[in-house]
């Protein structure tokens, strides 16, 4: 259990680093945070959900860090705060490719016995400060990365930080992740804003017969923030290019059934997939 004592210092104040902050502010700790939006600042000043701007923490005194900007962002806001990597108790950040952050922390040889990577598996299709809710962690899994120097205290003191948040924590190595992801998360936005640029360019007007319950299902995360995504899918360059790939061939193979009128290993096709995504709890 973190102490009461323990101040939060949020680097990012939108949807994750908004969260973080109501729910620990709710839970007594004091938070401290930066965001390039001054609008966003203003409002969790105004709500108490922070107690002063990042630069108002006291070094003197326990802290830890969460960075929970873009990925592209991060290497500029390391250098930025550098001051304050080496006094934290602990640093993480939030983002959801993992690879590239590790490789430039150790290249630039940045201490790594108090910096952990997190992941938490807890966003939405809506971004910033508005939306951002108290126990948006509530009951959801964390995905944890050790560095090359992270210290068993660090991957302690930041198992219970997500478990003070209401979440569980889950480690998986930096390489693994950003495999997984690209498969399970990456690939379904990048799957939904085509979708939705094909829709956009047909010659039909009326958007109504578009908005039928499965489209929006389907696509709701087409809403996603463009600026995130962005930055994921450079960020995680190889990995994309390799699920897409993979999922070029699965379209392939599915066109080539229907050009061919083979009902019955469509069918087969169909039901293997439905079968498959029955069994996922």
């Amino acid at each position: 259990m973190l102490d009461k004592s323990l101040q939060i210092g949020i680097v990012g104040l939108g949807l994750i680093g908004g969260s973080i902050a109501k729910t620990l502010s709710k839970k007594g700790y004091k938070v401290y945070a930066n965001d390039l939006n001054e609008e966003s600042l203003k409002n969790a000043l105004n709500e108490k959900k922070i107690d002063g701007l990042l630069e108002n923490l006291d070094q003197n005194n326990p802290f830890i860090l969460i960075f929970t900007i873009p990925v592209l962002s991060i290497n500029k806001e390391l250098i930025k705060n550098n001051e304050l990597l080496s006094k934290a108790l602990f640093i993480t950040d939030c983002l959801s490719v993992k690879n590239p952050l590790k490789n430039e922390i150790e290249d630039k040889r940045i201490n790594t016995q108090n910096f952990i990577l997190s992941h938490p598996i807890a966003g939405s299709e809506k971004s910033g400060y508005a939306n951002s809710e108290e126990n948006l962690f509530e009951d959801k899994i964390v995905v944890i990365t050790k560095l090359s120097g992270t210290s068993q205290t660090t991957q302690d003191s930041c198992n219970d930080f997500w478990s003070l948040l209401g979440a569980r924590t889950i480690q998986i190595n930096s390489e693994d992740h950003d495999k997984y992801f690209a498969k399970t998360s990456h690939l379904p936005h990048l799957i939904a804003f085509a979708l939705m640029s094909m829709i956009s360019k047909s010659r039909e007007t009326k958007k109504e017969i578009f908005t039928g319950g499965g489209l929006k299902d389907f696509t709701r995360i087409a809403s996603s923030d463009p600026k995130m995504w962005e930055d994921i899918f450079m960020s995680n360059q190889i990995n994309m290019l390799e699920v897409i790939k993979s999922f070029k061939s699965e379209l392939n193979q599915l066109e080539k059934l229907i050009k061919e009128s083979d009902s019955e290993k469509l069918n087969q096709f169909i039901t293997s997939a439905k079968e498959f995504r029955d069994s996922l709890t």
